[in-house]
């Protein structure tokens, strides 16, 4: 099986859920993290200016991780998307209020709560 691929799918999985949980949209960009080695470039979520563009990255397959606003690394398992989602906006956002819930959004005019 193609790893590419396979992280492209993981990728997209990631940037899917901050878009339908938050309405955060992400892209999938080159990055250095410190587990990546030498020179070498790993694919990774870069978030919106919300998130202090944010990158995440996928360490050995496994977890993802960023770094909170302090600098210190947080990892989630891969799987956890929800998790991922709700733990890079509590650490990340802004002092700005909590960005709504896409359930909370007003849909056909009327407000949904």
């Amino acid at each position: 099986m193609d790893r590419t691929n396979l992280n492209t799918d993981v990728f997209a999985r990631a940037a899917e859920a901050f878009m339908d949980l938050r309405g955060l949209a992400f892209t999938v960009e080159w990055r250095r993290f410190p587990w990546t080695p030498g020179t070498e470039v790993d694919r990774a979520l870069v978030g919106p200016a919300y998130l202090g563009n944010v990158s995440i990255g996928l360490k050995n397959g496994f977890s993802w991780g960023y770094q909170d606003r302090d600098g210190t690394w947080r990892y989630v398992h891969r799987d956890r998307l929800h998790l991922l989602v709700d733990s890079v906006v509590e650490h990340r956002a802004g002092h700005a209020p909590p960005l709504p819930r896409r359930s909370d959004r007003r849909v056909g005019g009327e407000h949904r709560g």
